[in-house]
């Protein structure tokens, strides 16, 4: 155990043994202590792609010291092969590293399987075999009910990883860890993302800071002023033009424009109306008239009446 004495006074101890964290010169980042380096965002742009594993460092007192403890990938690997040794009885094949978990009945009936397997697989695997007595799906609409596994992503380590996945099929064989690298964002990784924007804030202040100072062109040096004053909430004067621009016309036009219309829709009117009187066509028909007295006879009536009187003469 090291304890070591920060510039700021605060004072951390380091557990690890030295012989496991890694040589942060060797990647181009300098060290406080050998494995401990500042927390910044350009170390861990560098540690992130050498893919070394890091931890913050605190105070005795639980106090962030602003530092992180980075370990070997050696040690790394050597760390995860003893944490898979208490798991080798879980495992189908114990002296391979890389090989399957027990499912199904084997490992229900393995005794380790109660303090090395999460609950919610042991729970996983009794509903499937409960189906599988059962015949199957109740249904043919319902989906099988799938088997948990070991997940198939290797790290770059060579050594699978060690979690569980749910074995549903649109999962792809992976845990739940991997399987948010390649799924659509939760609100858990938009606050990851935040936090890591948070983390990245002072060395983009930095470089700011920097392109202030030394930078050769001016427009740049002008851009990065503007941008720091922009940040600390001091911005350059804004011009509003409070002119009014009105558009008044006169009465007596909007009424003559209004009167011009109603007059050219009149005439068109007009015009329509003509028309349909000159096509249409006028059929002569006989006029038929009958002629009845009041109280009297027609003339056929008379006629007759005239010829009967005559023969009889």
């Amino acid at each position: 155990m090291k304890e070591i004495e920060t510039t700021d006074g605060l004072d951390y101890q380091i557990e690890d043994p030295i012989s496991i964290l890694a040589d942060l010169t060797a990647i181009g980042i300098e060290e406080v202590d050998k494995g401990i380096c500042e927390d910044s965002f350009e170390n861990r742009r560098l540690l992130r792609r050498s893919k070394l594993i890091w931890e913050p460092v605190y105070s005795s007192t639980g106090t962030s010291t602003g530092l992180l403890k980075v370990r070997s990938a050696e040690s790394t690997r050597e760390r995860r092969i003893e944490s898979l040794a208490a798991k080798r009885p879980v495992l189908v094949t114990p002296s391979d590293n890389n090989s399957d978990y027990l499912t199904g009945l084997d490992l229900i009936a393995e005794e380790a399987s109660d303090y090395l397997v999460p609950p919610w697989v042991i729970g996983a695997t009794r509903k499937w075999l409960k189906e599988q007595e059962a015949g199957g799906p109740a249904t043919d609409k319902r989906q099988p009910v799938p088997m948990p596994h070991r997940c198939k992503v290797i790290k770059h380590d060579q050594l699978r990883c060690m979690l569980w996945g749910s074995g549903r099929l649109q999962d792809d064989g992976m845990c739940r860890v991997h399987l948010r690298t390649i799924k659509k964002k939760s609100s858990d990784d938009i606050e990851a993302a935040r936090a890591k924007l948070m983390q990245a804030a002072p060395y983009a202040v930095d470089k700011l800071e920097f392109l202030l100072e030394h930078a050769e062109s001016e427009p740049v040096m002008l851009k990065a002023a503007t941008e720091i004053l922009d940040r600390a909430g001091i911005r350059g004067g804004v011009e509003i033009d409070t002119s009014i621009n009105l558009d008044i016309r006169p009465a007596a036009d909007v009424i003559a424009e209004r009167l011009a219309r109603i007059t050219a829709g009149a005439i068109s009117t007009a015009a329509r109306l003509s028309q349909l009187d000159s096509d249409e066509e006028v059929i002569d028909a006989e006029e038929v008239i009958e002629e009845e007295s009041a109280g009297g006879t027609t003339s056929n009536e008379e006629e007759d009446a005239a010829a009967s009187s005559s023969d009889q003469k």
